[in-house]
């Protein structure tokens, strides 16, 4: 929106779940209590042990009734919430702070979730800072029960709820209460909450900084999440042009779920959408849009708790869901853990970005690369001709002539086993280093396919840190460079035969898929809920329009110049 009339003010944040909603405002604007250490007597200590004992299981209580009502990908959420509450180390150091270092539950808990939080603090990593959001929510939440302080919040149905951050657990519980969207000043678009945001279809935006301050003297408000806005105390004529917008997106949605299987320009050149995913729920979206397939299995849920037999054993469970739930190929990327991904043994490192993450650290971990190798290979026996695997963060050939060597070793050893498995299956790359395009046609010699990632590619191409908000202007996949990189790898894919897709945020807008086709990659993979957007945009315009679009583009030398090709153009 531009513009504003007098009285009403725009909120700018990040769209965490695409949508609009209209509704009145509630600002939650709590300030932590803060707690300080308090010792207690030893004849004290059994109190306060039973205290923690039964904040926990309270707690427990209401993530499984929460689990209940929820769809299986919320619910997937909540139960890594459950895991947390039940760590073992952590309940073991609040019962030892409790009865060796005689403090009370209070700040038993305070501090030892302080510990594992600080840890995270000092990594700098944009998904350790969003994640920093869920273990604060958690710590709170078991300190209210624990001092048996809740207290229950009032909701009018249809609100837009407006607060610095908010846990999973406190979100699916506003759901019910019936807020129709959601603004927070903190968070990503990545974080817990965002996820579940979208899993709920609720609108939702994140970052905005300044939201609670502003809108807590506001009664009314519109949120266009798909812009990124929240327009406090909005005119009659704002109100109606919105609910027009609500109207036309209810109308689109339900015509595209009746329409044909036409995936072709206008003048008949094919293309395939195929959807990212890393639940297994995401599957019903995906379905009901009528993905062709999955170009993009993110596996670095299955790394929570650790890699271990038992982990084996849920990662064939999980890819066999997976290929069980939806016809067409599956991509399975190779985890990519280190740098802003969890994991028990990545170190702190001041440019994590730039350090021991995806393939570097499966060609140091060799068992943990075994092991998903045997796991996704047995299930590629099951179903052949369906599975492609994915290497990410790679940046030299080397690297992907070690995967390769581990891959044929494996297989090797299952056949001699008497495991059968597709001896065919793909291997290819995540083209997200800017090496990997600038020597595409290397790399095309010893891999079966590319899948570029835009947005790792866009971050490493012009030196950006997404989580450095001094900065994250320049953080712009529509610059030229990008698109330069892109068509390189493209081109280097061309003479060498290999396929080429992309997997990236860049694929999921209208300008970046109409310029990647005009460019010749016909097959994109995105987010399950970006699948109508993108379908309608590419079969309205012909395979010249494209192409004449895509030159324009690559002749700009600033994002501003693509922009301003793509608004006269479209």
């Amino acid at each position: 929106m531009s513009n504003p009339k007098p009285g009403e003010k725009v909120i700018k944040g990040l769209t965490g779940s695409e949508g609009i909603a209209i509704g009145p405002v509630l600002v939650v604007d709590e300030k932590r209590k803060r707690i300080q250490p308090r010792k207690i007597k030893a004849d004290a200590i059994y109190v306060h042990l039973q205290r923690f004992a039964k904040a926990k299981a309270a707690f427990l209580k209401e993530l499984d009734e929460l689990t209940l009502n929820l769809d299986k990908k919320t619910a997937e959420i909540l139960e890594t919430q459950k895991h947390i509450i039940s760590d073992r180390e952590i309940e073991k150091k609040i019962n030892s702070v409790i009865e060796v270092e005689l403090y009370d539950v209070e700040y038993a808990i305070y501090g030892t979730f302080n510990e594992f939080i600080e840890r995270l603090r000092e990594s700098g990593s944009e998904l350790f800072q969003q994640r920093i959001v869920d273990l604060e929510n958690l710590r709170d939440r078991l300190i209210l029960l624990a001092c048996d302080n809740d207290r229950e919040l009032e909701i009018e149905k249809g609100t837009i709820l407006v607060l610095q951050d908010i846990s999973p657990t406190d979100l699916v519980t506003y759901h019910e209460k019936g807020i129709k969207g959601l603004v927070m000043d903190k968070g990503g678009v990545t974080s817990h909450a965002a996820i579940i945001a979208q899993s709920l279809n609720i609108p939702c935006i994140v970052s905005t900084k300044v939201g609670v301050r502003h809108a807590s003297n506001s009664r009314k408000a519109v949120l266009d999440a798909s812009s990124g806005e929240l327009i406090l105390n909005p005119s009659r004529a704002v109100l109606t042009e919105f609910k027009k917008k609500i109207r036309d997106l209810n109308k689109a949605q339900k015509a595209f779920i009746k329409a044909g299987e036409r995936s072709e320009t206008k003048d008949g050149f094919p293309f395939h959408l195929r959807a990212n995913i890393e639940f297994q729920q995401e599957l019903i979206l995906a379905n009901e849009f009528k993905a062709e397939g999955i170009g993009l299995l993110r596996t670095e849920a299955l790394l929570f708790g650790g890699m271990s037999k038992r982990s084996e054993i849920e990662q064939d469970k999980y890819y066999d869901s997976i290929l069980s739930g939806m016809s067409g190929p599956v991509t399975i990327r190779l985890f990519d853990v280190g740098g802003d991904k969890l994991h028990s043994q990545t170190p702190d490192e001041n440019n994590p970005f730039l350090g021991w993450r995806g393939v570097r650290m499966l060609l140091d971990e060799k068992a943990m690369l075994i092991s998903q190798f045997r796991s996704i290979l047995r299930c590629a026996g099951k179903y052949p001709g369906r599975i492609r695997i994915l290497v990410p963060m790679v940046a030299l050939v080397e690297e992907v002539v070690q995967v390769r060597k581990v891959m044929e070793e494996v297989q090797k050893a299952l056949m001699d086993a008497g495991i059968p498995i597709d001896e065919s299956v793909p291997l290819g790359i995540m083209v997200e280093v800017p090496s990997v395009a600038l020597l595409a046609d290397k790399f095309a010699k010893e891999v079966d396919f590319f899948s570029i990632g835009t947005n790792d590619l866009t971050q490493y191409a012009l030196a950006v840190d997404r989580g450095n908000e001094r900065i994250c202007s320049l953080y712009q996949q529509h610059h030229p460079s990008v698109w330069q990189l892109i068509k390189a790898t493209v081109k280097a894919a061309n003479e060498n035969a290999v396929p080429v897709s992309v997997c990236g945020e860049l694929a999921g807008n209208k300008l970046g898929a109409l310029c990647l086709l005009g460019m010749g990659v016909n097959d994109l993979s995105i987010s399950p809920a970006s699948i109508p957007k993108v379908k309608e945009v590419l079969t309205s315009r012909s395979m010249l329009e494209l192409r004449d679009f895509s030159e324009k583009v690559l002749d700009c030398s600033t994002t501003e110049q693509v922009h301003e090709v793509y608004g006269s153009w479209d």
